[in-house]
């Protein structure tokens, strides 16, 4: 056995990592691009040249500007001729029309009226009218009766003597509806049948009986005022709900 210690073998931690892939893709891509402008030839016109103009160039230049350089001349202003108005060639040689004013109001309201086209008649909405529409059930729309009211019965203007008219009256039905006799009269159709009682009785609510005199009511059943200063309350109440007058404001003011 050995005095030496043992090699140990080196550590999975100190054993040197490839970079990732993503540091050379940094590397490349965060670098700022550097700028590459690409100048377009210039070709220069024949007065750009560089160097002196020729003598040729010169005698072109004085030639082009003594046409297009100089300003223009005004043109002469037309002569002014003297026309006779012929009636039959210049509108001034005319008469002039005097209009009809029944002729010029009828125009005026033609050209006032809109064209048949554009114009279209209003709809005319009729509403039925249902004579009898009772509310049976409340809280609910009133039902529409359409075969109310009934036609009344054909009655001749004149009965020859009155057999005939009696006969006629004592003979005279009237129809009821197939619906009508299978029908149940509810307490609400009966109430609507009798006829109407005004004031209603009985009441629906009990009516106070009718006090004359302010000073007649009786005080409240309490203890803070005796009778006798129950009705002084009511007389000092009655002479402060009236007017303030003032006769010295109505003296020197009014």
């Amino acid at each position: 056995m050995s005095m030496l210690q043992e090699e140990k073998p080196a550590s999975v931690f100190s054993v040197a990592k490839p970079p990732p892939s993503w540091v050379e893709w940094c590397e490349r891509n965060s670098k700022p691009k550097s700028p590459r402008i690409v100048r377009e030839k210039y070709v220069p016109t024949r007065w750009q040249t560089p160097g002196p103009m020729t003598k040729a160039d010169w005698k072109y230049f004085y030639e082009w500007a003594g046409t297009r350089a100089m300003p223009k001349e005004p043109l002469p202003e037309p002569e002014k001729y003297d026309f006779p108005c012929e009636s039959k060639i210049l509108p001034c040689g005319r008469k002039t029309k005097t209009p009809d004013p029944e002729e010029r109001v009828e125009r005026l309201n033609n050209l006032a009226m809109p064209l048949y086209r554009k114009s279209s008649e209003k709809h005319q909405y009729f509403y039925p009218t249902h004579p009898y529409s009772p509310i049976i059930v409340w809280g609910q729309p009133p039902l529409h009766d359409k075969g109310r009211p009934f036609d009344p019965p054909k009655i001749p203007k004149c009965f020859p003597n009155e057999e005939l008219e009696g006969k006629f009256w004592a003979e005279l039905r009237f129809e009821v509806r197939k619906a009508a006799l299978k029908a149940r009269i509810s307490p609400r159709i009966m109430s609507i049948s009798k006829p109407k009682v005004m004031p209603p009785y009985p009441p629906h609510c009990v009516m106070p009986e009718h006090v004359y005199d302010v000073l007649d009511v009786k005080p409240p059943p309490r203890k803070k005022f005796t009778p006798q200063g129950w009705r002084l309350h009511q007389i000092r109440l009655i002479y402060l709900s009236k007017p303030v007058s003032r006769p010295e404001y109505e003296y020197f003011y009014m």
